[in-house]
């Protein structure tokens, strides 16, 4: 035990060495014109990954201030490009640690690089950069030299357009307050009785025209907010509600006339009080083993709230929806035992080994972080970077094993079980779909509309949906693998659902023979694909029947026009062309003068062409 806590003493002193090591280098690569070290130096001459300098780095024994930059406008320019640069290297969301080595690499506090960051991703106009935009532009800056001065908008015209729409809506103003009108009492009881006559006969609407009669005072507006909210509190089912129509079912059954009556209620929200009674007396608090499981699967087969609810049949919608986005998305702030910084090998073989005992699509990433020690959010960064890096290799070690048990399969039952390929082989099924090379006797998909199936549109949507969404590729391999279908069908197929056509000849003929025989555009788009919208087969049609033509003069034409210009050459205004053309570009000192005289002596709007033919030399648009 002895040894063990000197081995440790001794890793602590060599670490605090290392620290101190850092930051004196750091401290000696100061740069004060940037306001920050230059740790390209510090990597050189510690031979050290940068990130594992910025994790040694101790603010505390550093003798360089932290910048503090609490406004956009402090930040150089030369910043939010090397912000930028350096965050590329975190995927995803960043925790505390993450943000505590920006902060030491850019030298300034971790909430002002969140927000300089936030503006970088999201460029957007406030009132200071408005502000130093317009003291730019006062000096006469041009747009070109300001862009380079805030470089986090993509580009000049982007920097324009939002200087320009911000000056437009602060030049508004406020909008003027409305002067509201409170409902007495006696007003709101007429409502209430307005909604118990004329809601369940004719819905809000209905309502709503009787409430405009009766208060012809009051604005549509304000009836319509009225009879809404009204709606809602008296929709709002509370306890007593539930006990009160308890006790009436008990008394008179299932007579809603009476309930009706005693509640002062319509029927419809008196059954709706009832069935909420029963759903909260089978209520149960806490969560069994059973219900949690139940809760994977709804996860793991995207089945939404409600119908979780209505299998668990102990808990409401709130609940499982509630206990559902705590499994999927878990809490990221919970205590950690270790550092997430940094990952060892026997981490990183713990962690996979922990995410293989899940289904990919409902991993319990609290379990897996709580018997790791670490946050959930640093045990889904870890994983998607491992899975990324060994995916490609595992894949291709095992496609060979993959292809002999789909071909297996497929020769047996002249179909595929991925789920019995994916047991055999020992990767998961969407790996197995990816890796299959075997392809005999896939069917082909060309779109017809008298035979197209719906059912097949959506089992491949949905497929692509839940493995592949925005904004990761699609890989059409195991697409085709799923459908049995062949690939270039299913690309071409996926692109006529997402409402895309090629334009070829073969698809322009078929537009023009149907609209000869007289059937409209949208029956024509159904002909060529599922979700085609009619104005594009309009714009089809219209480019085909009536493209711009060009006519090329023939040789007799330019004769004749050479013959007439020659005949009739003494007779054409040459002269007066030549002197309208006569202006000459730059103005002389008497030139300017008559002109800021004209502009003296008149008020708008000028009269240009009076100018012009004053002057002689300059036309109407020059003097303009």
């Amino acid at each position: 035990m002895e040894q063990i806590v000197a081995l440790d003493d001794d890793r602590l002193q060599k670490r605090r060495e290392q620290s101190v090591r850092v930051t004196q280098l750091a401290d000696q690569a100061f740069d004060s014109q940037r306001g920050r070290c230059d740790w390209d130096s510090v990597v050189k001459k510690l031979d050290v990954p940068l990130m594992e300098c910025l994790g040694r780095f101790d603010a505390s024994l550093s003798s360089v201030p932290v910048r503090s930059l609490p406004k956009f406008v402090d930040w150089l320019p030369d910043d939010f490009p090397l912000l930028k640069d350096f965050l590329k290297e975190f995927p995803g969301t960043l925790t505390s640690d993450e943000w505590r080595l920006v902060s030491a690499f850019m030298n300034a506090k971790q909430a002002n690089c969140a927000m300089a960051y936030s503006m970088c991703i999201r460029p957007r106009m406030t009132t200071e950069l408005s502000e130093l935009i317009t003291n730019y532009r006062e000096k006469v800056m041009l747009w070109k030299d300001i862009h380079q001065q805030l470089p986090v908008f993509a580009s000049v015209q982007s920097l324009r357009h939002a200087y320009s729409q911000f000056k437009v809506k602060t030049s508004r103003g406020p909008k003027p307050a409305t002067i509201r009108v409170r409902w007495t009492d006696a007003e709101t009881a007429r409502v209430h009785e307005i909604i118990r006559l004329y809601y369940s006969h004719g819905g809000k609407y209905n309502c709503l025209r009787v409430a405009e009669s009766k208060f012809p005072g009051r604005s549509q507006q304000s009836i319509e907010s009225k009879i809404e909210t009204t709606l809602r509190r008296q929709w709002r089912i509370t306890v007593a509600d539930m006990k009160r129509v308890k006790t009436l079912v008990d008394k008179h059954g299932q007579d809603w006339t009476h309930i009706e009556q005693a509640m002062d209620v319509t029927p419809e929200q008196a059954r709706k009080i009832w069935d909420r009674y029963q759903q909260h007396s089978k209520e149960t608090k806490g969560w069994t083993s059973g219900e949690l499981d139940i809760l994977r699967e709804c996860i793991r087969d995207g089945i939404g709230s409600a119908e979780a609810s209505r299998r668990i049949d102990t808990k409401s919608k709130a609940a499982c929806q509630s206990k559902m986005r705590e499994m999927k998305l878990a809490d990221s702030t919970e205590e950690t035992t270790v550092s997430s910084l940094f990952w060892n090998s026997d981490d990183e073989a713990r962690l996979l080994h922990l995410a293989t005992l899940y289904d990919p699509r409902a991993i319990d990433w609290a379990t897996i972080a709580g018997d790791l020690g670490r946050t959930v959010i640093a045990c889904k960064l870890k994983y998607n970077k491992l899975h990324k890096q060994r995916e490609p290799k595992r894949v291709a070690e095992y496609a060979d094993a993959v292809s002999h048990a789909v071909k297996k399969q497929y020769t047996q039952h002249q179909s595929v079980d991925w789920a019995r390929v994916s047991e055999s082989v020992g990767l998961s099924e969407r790996e197995c779909l990816e890796a299959n090379q075997f392809g005999d006797g896939k069917a082909r998909w060309i779109y017809d509309p008298d035979t197209f199936s719906w059912d097949m549109a959506n089992r491949m949507t949905a497929f692509i949906e839940m493995n592949y969404p925005r904004p990761l590729p699609v890989n059409y391999t195991a697409v085709s693998n799923y459908m049995w279908i062949e690939p270039d069908d299913c690309v071409k197929m996926a692109g006529l659902l997402r409402g895309e056509m090629t334009w070829t000849e073969d698809a322009v003929a078929k537009v023009v023979e149907l609209r000869g025989q007289g059937m409209m555009y949208k029956d024509i788009a159904r002909q060529l694909s599922p979700n085609l919208a009619a104005n594009k087969v309009v714009y089809a049609y219209l480019r085909h029947t009536k493209p711009i033509q060009y006519v090329l003069l023939s040789a007799e034409d330019r004769q004749q026009i050479r013959a007439l210009v020659d005949r009739h050459a003494e007779q054409l205004p040459f002269a007066e062309l030549r002197a309208a053309r006569a202006h000459s570009r730059t103005w002389t000192p008497d030139e300017t003068a008559k002109l800021m005289k004209f502009i003296e002596s008149n008020k708008p709007p000028y009269r240009w062409k009076l100018l012009a033919e004053l002057l002689g030399t300059k036309s109407a648009t020059q003097c303009r």
